[in-house]
């Protein structure tokens, strides 16, 4: 089980978890879709990893439509939604 386990990816679930706890202490109402995003992305590490262990199939579309599908909408209209509130500062 663990065997399958590959080291790249491992190490990429450990940064994903440890990068999300200054994305939720930071949190602000103004950058929640950003971390949502990068939550997501946590989601997709965790499938990544997982699915050397069980559900292989299931856990690998998890992985592309969760962790690199979704999280790539969901940044995308992030940044929009955030470059509107800021030219909407500036011409205040």
């Amino acid at each position: 089980m663990i065997a399958g386990l590959q080291p790249l990816e491992v190490v990429g679930l450990v940064v994903s978890l440890v990068g999300l706890i200054p994305v939720v202490l930071q949190y602000r109402a103004e950058s929640k879709w950003f971390t949502w995003g990068y939550i997501l992305l946590v989601v997709g590490m965790v499938a990544t990893n997982l699915e050397n262990i069980v559900l292989a199939g299931f856990l690998d579309i998890v992985e592309h439509v969760v962790g690199v599908g979704a999280a790539g909408v969901v940044f995308l209209a992030a940044a929009c939604l955030r470059r509107k509130q800021v030219i909407e500062a500036e011409e205040t």
